[in-house]
């Protein structure tokens, strides 16, 4: 996605592709006299949860009063927000009520990109490869945090771990691995062990890692015992006192849309990111950062942790959720939800849309969703994302109609996707689609979920908010 907002120089590199690897980005980083080794970092890698992670850990830092870099890919709205400043407590309640609060601003991402840009010039005029979109952004974030004197810098991921353009950082606070899944199989392996291998390239020599249960993931037992072994090996190569944050560590005590409670280690917290994964991830950003923050820094950032598009609720009345299950791993963390809100759609029945990238495993995705869909449905209504690599609305239909012939849904007359093939419908025009369905959602008190691509959600996000606020604001005149 492109944003008129941002360097050309920085967004039309999308041309050099994805290139693993970090010759290009350590000779752009010499050339930058290596910002990054003047970087607190705490270092996040995962298929799954690697934002929400970020977020709770940037929040719990900020809540302890310090000034915290966080860097997440891919932008959902701005390519700013990409790069964003935390200045304390104050800082981060600022960003709960203005989503833009300290991204990297106007003035500052240009002049740091021509810097990068300048440097570029010197590199392939030596004869070096021109470095790819997410190396050269990457570059602008080590130098943007290094200027504003962050204490700390959260840093996640782009594509793996071990390859992965921010694993230069040589020294971590801590290094985090969040969910494990399949996705990137082209690039990472083609099993959990070989991801985990990938995604593990990032333990530092003595540097503690946090790693979520791999039984976390959606895949046989010893695929998540041989990932684990993986990465228990890596961390005793490495020295790497490791810590492995089992699922039943924490125990939910209450759910509802405005968040839930749980107990940790004896310990209660609330948070007001939805679905029990995000249990999962708070428990595993509470036993990272214990020893880094206080006690009382790590309950009030999770108290206090946004992250938009995952399970993101618009509306309560009635429920207008967004959530970017991309993959076959979020996708069933979507239905859980479903199955743990069904009393939300004892009234009415939902209407859904869903927009997917090509390149995703699809017949997964819809597979999973034809066999654990478990609400009355409406409409659903399918998009393509204003995207290259977006499957068409038209495909990604008949993709479905045959994921029900396929499932035992189908067949199943107590399933709520009997006879679903009457309500499928698709519009080329995603925008538009979700301007209708807000209307309607409206009008006929509708739940209505917007899933799929974060490509997608960053879409059709400012149409869906402004759009509900502003009824909110015409029915209050």
């Amino acid at each position: 996605m492109i944003d008129q907002n941002a360097p050309e120089f920085l967004q039309t590199a999308n041309r050099f592709g994805i290139k693993l690897g970090l010759t290009r980005m350590q000779a752009l980083l010499d050339k930058l006299a290596n910002p990054q080794k003047d970087l607190k970092v705490i270092h996040i890698a995962g298929t799954n949860g690697k934002g929400s992670v970020s977020s709770f850990c940037a929040s719990m830092l900020a809540c302890d009063g310090h000034r915290v870099g966080l860097y997440t890919s891919p932008f959902l709205e701005r390519f700013s927000e990409r790069i964003r400043i935390l200045d304390g407590k104050e800082g981060l309640l600022s960003w709960k009520e203005d989503d833009t609060y300290g991204e990297i601003d106007h003035d500052s991402l240009w002049r740091l990109s021509a810097l990068v840009e300048e440097k570029v010039r010197i590199l392939l005029e030596e004869g070096e490869e021109h470095p790819t979109e997410f190396e050269l952004v990457t570059a602008v974030a080590f130098l943007y945090f290094k200027e504003k004197n962050c204490d700390f810098v959260v840093l996640e991921t782009g594509l793996g771990g071990r390859l992965d353009s921010t694993n230069v950082v040589e020294h971590p606070v801590r290094t985090i691995i969040t969910a494990l899944g399949y996705d990137h199989m082209d690039r990472l392996g083609n099993t959990l062990s070989e991801i985990a291998a990938e995604k593990g390239g990032i333990i530092k020599e003595g540097c503690p890692i946090f790693l979520m249960d791999p039984r976390q993931a959606a895949v046989k037992p010893e695929e998540a015992q041989a990932a684990q072994e993986t990465i228990e090996k890596i961390a005793m190569e490495k020295h790497a006192p490791l810590t492995i944050v089992e699922n039943d560590l924490a125990r939910r005590l209450s759910y509802g849309l405005s968040g839930q409670r749980f107990i940790l280690q004896e310990q209660e917290y609330f948070t007001p990111m939805h679905g029990e994964y995000q249990i999962h991830n708070a428990s595993l950003a509470l036993m990272a950062m214990k020893g880094v923050v206080s006690d009382e820094a790590r309950k009030d950032g999770l108290l206090h942790t946004t992250w938009k598009g995952r399970l993101e609720v618009v509306s309560e009345d009635p429920p207008v959720i967004l959530d970017g299950a991309h993959n076959p791993q979020g996708i069933t963390s979507f239905c859980d939800f479903l199955s743990e809100t069904k009393e939300l759609h004892r009234q009415r029945p939902c209407e859904v849309i869903m927009g997917v990238m090509a390149d995703k495993d699809v017949k997964k995705m819809l597979s999973i969703l034809c066999e654990r869909w478990c609400v009355p449905l409406e409409r659903f209504t399918f998009v393509r994302p204003e995207q290259k690599r977006a499957m068409q609305a038209d495909l990604l239909k008949g993709a479905f109609e045959e994921a029900l012939l396929d499932g035992k849904a189908f067949y199943n007359s107590s399933s709520s996707m009997y006879n679903a093939r009457e309500k499928l419908t698709y519009m080329d025009d995603a925008t538009e689609a979700c301007r209708i369905a807000v209307a309607r959602a409206r009008r006929n008190r509708t739940p209505l979920y917007v899933i799929g691509s974060l490509y997608l959600l960053g879409q059709v996000r400012e149409t869906i908010v402004s759009g509900w606020e502003k009824e909110d604001r015409d029915e209050t005149v």
